[in-house]
């Protein structure tokens, strides 16, 4: 990423003050040299690292906030592994790791293509924040010795509810990867046009030079 002029002057102004008050408290040329260019060195990756979070991606959202959101995400899906450590019921934790690997993919998707940004934003506020909260509050009641009465009832309902979960979230990752089907195939057609066309400038070309050398 090409820095801003402010972050290269800034970052040479660093290296040339460390290396100048160095060099006034050492007087000798060496070390003062080193520890200005790991000055200069230290604050253009700086200066690098933070343009580069908050440059613009897709859609207003910066590098920063594609972080922030897979960040929120994983907090949400580590926050479901963690709770159900704390079952014995052996088929609930597999699916509740199923739903957590769908969305961790999700993730993963979005690193590689920021344009799915809205899509992921929105499954986690509509769709794993409140798996969250319902995986939370089932283990909760799971675990609560002695279990209340109507427990197992509420419970019960809970279970039947991760596959229906389970079919949302890979709804929500479909249309991850409808978008990347969308972009595959406008590629292919920008391709095939600039080939054509290319391929009938070419053969225009070589019709005028046909005809030039038949008038000559």
């Amino acid at each position: 990423m090409k820095l801003s002029t402010t972050s290269r002057i800034l970052s040479i102004a660093a290296g040339v003050v460390v290396f100048a008050v160095l060099l006034f408290l050492l007087r000798t040329l060496t070390l003062p040299l080193i520890a200005g260019v790991i000055g200069w060195l230290v604050v253009i990756l700086f200066f690098s690292k933070k343009e580069r979070d908050n440059a613009i991606i897709v859609e207003g959202m910066t590098r920063s906030d594609i972080d922030e959101t897979i960040k929120k995400g994983r907090k949400l899906t580590g926050g479901m592994r963690q709770a159900i450590k704390r079952l014995s019921q052996l088929e609930i934790c597999k699916e509740v790791e199923d739903l957590c690997r769908i969305a961790e993919s999700m993730f993963d998707l979005l690193k590689k293509d920021p344009k799915d940004i809205r899509i992921v934003k929105q499954f986690i506020t509509y769709y794993l924040e409140p798996t969250h909260k319902i995986i939370i509050k089932y283990v909760e009641l799971a675990t609560t010795r002695p279990m209340p009465a109507d427990a197992v009832e509420t419970l019960e309902r809970t279970e039947k509810s991760l596959k229906g979960i389970r079919t949302t979230f890979l709804q929500q990752k479909e249309k991850m990867l409808a978008n990347d089907v969308i972009d595959l195939d406008t590629e292919i057609k920008v391709f095939e046009t600039l080939a054509n066309n290319y391929g009938t400038s070419t053969k225009k070309d070589k019709n005028n030079l046909n005809q030039t050398r038949n008038g000559m």
